[in-house]
C-alpha cells in the first residue's frame, strides 16, 4: 500500500506537521517548509540537491528550504517526514536565514542519537491520542527545535565564514534569493538583470556558468518543484496550482510537466493520491488509527523502543559500568570559583547581620575579594552640602572597608551610579533603589578625595590591590530599535566614525587616569557586560575599545542563561530563558574569541555576576538543584578560557528582604538566607573547597584532583537539565511544592569509579552527600509544613539539620586500586576523601 498520514496539532499548526509515510515516493519538489525525513524501518532513497542518500532504520536527513529532493521506495518500509514552519521558526531562533546541516549518513554527529530520542518522544505524543496533552506536545515540540538549533544550526558568521569566492557567489546568492522569493510572478531575465545592476548578456553567460542551467530553465525547475509539491500536497484545482506557481497557464505548466517526468500532472496527481488514505487529524480521529496497517507498525516501533529504554535502565542499574581512572600525568589547576564573593549593596554590608554571614563565609569558605557597589550611594552619607561647598565624610564607608580588611577580603569595588533592584523575574521588578547623578568634575573630586584618604588609612599597597570595576546603564548598549540597529551596521561599515560607546569610554578613561595617578597598581576595568552584547555588538564594543588610548586592565560580563527573541528586522523584543544546559561555557567561548578577534587576546577576563536566573523570587533557588547546577557548571569550566575570576550572585538573602519575604525562605538567590541558614548552595562551595590543587581526572559528572602526599578527592554530581514545561511558565510561577516536577528526569545515577594507581596502604574513606534528604533548606521547610510562623529556636533546629550526611570508613588497598560506588539521587552532589594513614602502607 502506498500512503501517509498527516497529523497536525491543533495547538501550534503554524510550527510542526508530522507525516507517517508508508511505502510512498514522491518526483523532485520543493517547499518553504524544513524537511526532515526519518527512517522507522526499511530502506529509502532520497535525492537532495542531485545528492543520492540509502536511507536505512534510524538514518535521518535534513532538506533545508527550498532545496529541490525527492524520494523512491521500493519495497515496504515506514518512515517520518516532518516539516516546520520556515518563518516561524526563523523568528523563534531569531535568525533571518536558516541552514541546517544535520544528515545522519554524512556527519556522525555526536548529538545524533539525543536527536533520535527527541523524535521518537514527540512521536510518542501525537500516538498517544486519547491522552493528548497540550503541555506535553509543546513541551516536545520544543525540545526538537532546541535540539535541531544547538547541534545543527549553521550560525550566520559560520556562513559567512563557509563561503569561498565571496564576491561572485553573493551576487549569485542575491539573483537565486530574488527568483525563490518572486518565481510565482511573471519574472524575466530583463527584469532581474536590472533589478541587480547587470547587463542581459552578463547576467545570462554568468548565471549559465554559475549554475549550469540558463535562466529560463532554472525558473522553471523551480516552479515545477513548488507546483509538484501542491499537487501532492494539497486538493487546489491544477489550473490553480499552475497560475500560483507562476506559468503564464495551464498548457505551458502542461508541456514544462511532461518534459521533465514523462507523466502529465493529473495523471500524476492521480497516481499518487488515488490510494493515499485519507489524513486524519489526531485531536478529532483516534477511533480509526488503530486500523490503519503503518500507524499500528509506528505504534508498535515505539510501544518496543520504549521497552527497550526501560530494559536498558534497568539492567544499567542492575550492572554499573566502571569507570578506570588512573592516576598518571596530573595537571594543576586554578580554583577561579571562590575568589570573588558577590555582596551587592554597599549599605547593606554595615548591617551586622550581613557581618555576621560575612564572617562565617570567610572562615568556612575563604574568598579573596568582595564585590560590591554603591559605595558613594546617598545613603552612605558621604557629603556635606550645607556649607554652599562639598566637604566629604567617608565614616561610613570606612567601616565597611575596615571589616572587610579585618576579614582578610580586598574590596572590588563597582564604580558609578548603579542601582539597587530587586527582580522578581525577567521584566518585573519589585524594587528600585537609585542614587543621585554627579557632574563628570564632581565624580572626579569625590573619586580622588577617596582613593587619598584610603591610601593614608590603609597604605599604597593596600590599596593597589583592589579592583575597580566600572558600571555602564544597561540601556547604552541594547539596541532597542530599528534604528540602532542600522546605525550598528553602519558603524561596522564605517560609515559613522563617532562610535556609541563614547559616553561610555570617555567616563572610564577619565576615572582610570585619575585612579592611576593616586594609585597605578589598581586593576580597573569593566564594565559588566550582560549577554545581551552578543554577536556583532560585542565586536564593536571590544573593537572600539581598542581603538581608545586608555583601555581596561579586564573585561568583566555578568551570565545568566538569558537569550534574546527577536522580530523580523532583528529587533529585541523580549528575553527568553535559554535552553541551553551549557550556557555558561559556550558563552565565555564567544565572549574569548570576541576578545581574541578585537586584539585583547590575552585580556584578563571575570565573570563578576553568574547564577541560572536573575530572580530573587524563585525557589529553584533554596533547593538541591541549584547546588548540582553550581558543580557542573564550575567543573565544566575549569582550566577553560583563561577566566580569572568568577562571582556567584550572591551571598545573603539580606540583599534581597523586602516586604513580601516574610517567611524563611522566599527564594532569594543568597548562598545564607536571611536568617542565616546555610542553603545547598553554600554547601556546594564547601565541598569544592576540599578539592587538591592537582587535577587528576575529570569527567561528564565527576572531578578527581589530589593533595600532596597521598590525598585524593572525587568529587560527582548528578546535574538534570530542566524539561520544555519549565520555560512555558513564567519565571518563579512554579510552587513550593512543585519545585523537583520541572526536570527532564528523576533517575538516580549509578557511580563506579575504579581509582588506579594509588599507594599500596590503609585509606581514611570520608564521604559526604548533599541531596534532598541531606543538607536542603527547602525540602526540610517542606517537611516542617511551610509554615509562615517560625520561631528563634525553631532557626537553631534548621541551621543544626540542614547539613550534609557525613561517613567515614577504612578501605585496605592492596593492588594500587579502590573502587567508589554508590546511587546518586538526582541534584546530588556527593564528595570522597581519600587520606592515607600515616605508617599504614
Amino acid at each position: 500500500m502506498v500512503g501517509s498520514h498527516t497529523f497536525q496539532s491543533s495547538i501550534d499548526s503554524k510550527l510542526v506537521t508530522i507525516s507517517v509515510m508508508h511505502k510512498k515516493s514522491n518526483l523532485e519538489h520543493a517547499h518553504r517548509e524544513i524537511e526532515l525525513i526519518y527512517m522507522i524501518k526499511g530502506n529509502l532513497q532520497v535525492k537532495v540537491n542531485n545528492k543520492i542518500f540509502q536511507m536505512k532504520s534510524s538514518d535521518f536527513v535534513l532538506v533545508n528550504s527550498n532545496e529541490f529532493h525527492s524520494f523512491q521506495s521500493d519495497e515496504e518500509n515506514l518512515f517520518i517526514v516532518f516539516h516546520l514552519n520556515y518563518f516561524e521558526l526563523s523568528s523563534l531562533l531569531a535568525q533571518k536565514n536558516l541552514l541546517f546541516i544535520c544528515n545522519s549518513i554524512e556527519h556522525d554527529h555526536s548529538a545524533n542519537q539525543d536527536l533520535r530520542k527527541v523524535m521518537e518522544d514527540l512521536l510518542t505524543v501525537y500516538m498517544k491520542v486519547n491522552h493528548f496533552s497540550q503541555v506535553e506536545f509543546l513541551e516536545k515540540t520544543y525540545k526538537f527545535i532546541s535540539t535541531l538549533k544547538m547541534n545543527y544550526l549553521q550560525n550566520q558568521n559560520q556562513m559567512l565564514l563557509n563561503t569561498t569566492n565571496k564576491g561572485q557567489n553573493e551576487r549569485l546568492t542575491d539573483i537565486i534569493d530574488y527568483i525563490q522569493s518572486n518565481y510565482r510572478e511573471p519574472l524575466s531575465l530583463e527584469e532581474v538583470a536590472s533589478i541587480h545592476y547587470l547587463s542581459i548578456p552578463y547576467l545570462s553567460k554568468f548565471f549559465k556558468k554559475q549554475t549550469g542551467k540558463t535562466f529560463s530553465q532554472y525558473l522553471n525547475e523551480i516552479r515545477l518543484a513548488h507546483a509538484v509539491n501542491e499537487l501532492v500536497n494539497s486538493d487546489k484545482p491544477i489550473t490553480r496550482i499552475a497560475l500560483d506557481n507562476g506559468f503564464p497557464n495551464l498548457a505551458s505548466f502542461n508541456r514544462v510537466f511532461n518534459e521533465s517526468y514523462q507523466i502529465k500532472p493529473v495523471e500524476y496527481r492521480k497516481k499518487m493520491t488515488g490510494s493515499t488514505v485519507e489524513e486524519k487529524d489526531i485531536s478529532n480521529d483516534s477511533c480509526n488509527l488503530e486500523n490503519d496497517e503503518a500507524l499500528t507498525e509506528l505504534r508498535d516501533y515505539l510501544k518496543s523502543t520504549e521497552e527497550k529504554s526501560i530494559q536498558s535502565i534497568s539492567e544499567s542499574r542492575g550492572n554499573t559500568e566502571t569507570e578506570i581512572i588512573k592516576v598518571g600525568k596530573t595537571d594543576a589547576f586554578v580554583k577561579y570559583w571562590n575568589r570573588l564573593l558577590n555582596i551587592g549593596y554597599a549599605k547593606d554590608l554595615l548591617n551586622s547581620d550581613m557581618q555576621e554571614q560575612i564572617t562565617l563565609l570567610q572562615s568556612e569558605i575563604g574568598f579573596t575579594y568582595a564585590r560590591f557597589w554603591g559605595l558613594f550611594g546617598d545613603d552612605m552619607l558621604l557629603e556635606d552640602r550645607s556649607g554652599g561647598s562639598i566637604i566629604y565624610n567617608f565614616s561610613n564607608a570606612n567601616k565597611l572597608l575596615d571589616f572587610l580588611i579585618k576579614n582578610k577580603l580586598k574590596p572590588f569595588i563597582e564604580m558609578g551610579p548603579k542601582p539597587k533592584i530587586i527582580q522578581k523575574a525577567i521584566g518585573e521588578t519589585l524594587v528600585v533603589q537609585t542614587i543621585s547623578e554627579r557632574t563628570l568634575s564632581e565624580w572626579q573630586n569625590l573619586v580622588k578625595a577617596f582613593l587619598l584618604q584610603s591610601i593614608e588609612r590603609y597604605g599604597i599597597e593596600e590599596v593597589e590591590s583592589w579592583y575597580f570595576e566600572m558600571w555602564r546603564p544597561m540601556d547604552e548598549f541594547n539596541s532597542e530599535t530599528q534604528k540602532e540597529n542600522e546605525f550598528l551596521a553602519k558603524i561596522k561599515n564605517n560609515q559613522i566614525q563617532e562610535p556609541k560607546y563614547s559616553e561610555f569610554f570617555k567616563i572610564f578613561s577619565e576615572f582610570k587616569r585619575t585612579a592611576q595617578e593616586l594609585v597605578p597598581g589598581a586593576r580597573i576595568g569593566g564594565c559588566g557586560l550582560s549577554m545581551d552584547l552578543e554577536g556583532d555588538k560585542l565586536d564593536l564594543l571590544l573593537e572600539q575599545w581598542k581603538k581608545e588610548e586608555i583601555q581596561p586592565d579586564f573585561l568583566s560580563i555578568y551570565l545568566y542563561p538569558i537569550e534574546i527573541d527577536r522580530d523580523k528586522y532583528r529587533v529585541p523584543i523580549k528575553n527568553l530563558h535559554s535552553t541551553n544546559p551549557h550556557y555558561v561555557l559556550n558563552k565565555l567561548n564567544d565572549v574569548r574569541k570576541s576578545l581574541k578577534k578585537a586584539g585583547f587576546e590575552n585580556l584578563e577576563l571575570n565573570v563578576t555576576e553568574w547564577n541560572i536566573s536573575i530572580s530573587n523570587r524563585n525557589f529553584l533557588n533554596d533547593s538541591s538543584f541549584k547546588a548540582a547546577y553550581m558543580v557542573k557548571n564550575i567543573v565544566e569550566n575549569l582550566n577553560q578560557n583563561q577566566l580569572k575570576m568568577m562571582g556567584y550572585w550572591l551571598c545573603s538573602d539580606i540583599f534581597s528582604d523586602f516586604r513580601d519575604s516574610k517567611n524563611i525562605l522566599h527564594g532569594g538567590a543568597g548562598l545564607l538566607t536571611k536568617n542565616g541558614i546555610k542553603k545547598p548552595s553554600y554547601h556546594a562551595f564547601v565541598l569544592l573547597k576540599q578539592l587538591g590543587e592537582i587535577l587528576v581526572a575529570r569527567g561528564d559528572n565527576y572531578i578527581v584532583t589530589k593533595k600532596s602526599g597521598h590525598r585524593y578527592q572525587v568529587l560527582c554530581f548528578n546535574y538534570k537539565h530542566f524539561n520544555y514545561s519549565y520555560y512555558l511558565h513564567p519565571e518563579g510561577s512554579t510552587g513550593i511544592h512543585e519545585q523537583y516536577e520541572i526536570f527532564e528526569n528523576n533517575e538516580p545515577m549509578n557511580l563506579s569509579l575504579d581509582i588506579q594507581g594509588i599507594a599500596n596502604g590503609k585509606y581514611r574513606v570520608k564521604e559526604l552527600k548533599l541531596n534532598r534528604e541531606h543538607g536542603s533548606i527547602l525540602d526540610e521547610w517542606l517537611k516542617f509544613g511551610v509554615v509562615d510562623d517560625i520561631k528563634p529556636d525553631e532557626v537553631d533546629y534548621f541551621k543544626q539539620i540542614c547539613v550534609p550526611h557525613m561517613k567515614v570508613e577504612h578501605s585496605l588497598v592492596e593492588n594500587h586500586s579502590i573502587v567508589l560506588k554508590g546511587d546518586l539521587q538526582p541534584h546530588e552532589v556527593r564528595l570522597f576523601e581519600l587520606n592515607l594513614l600515616f605508617g599504614e602502607r
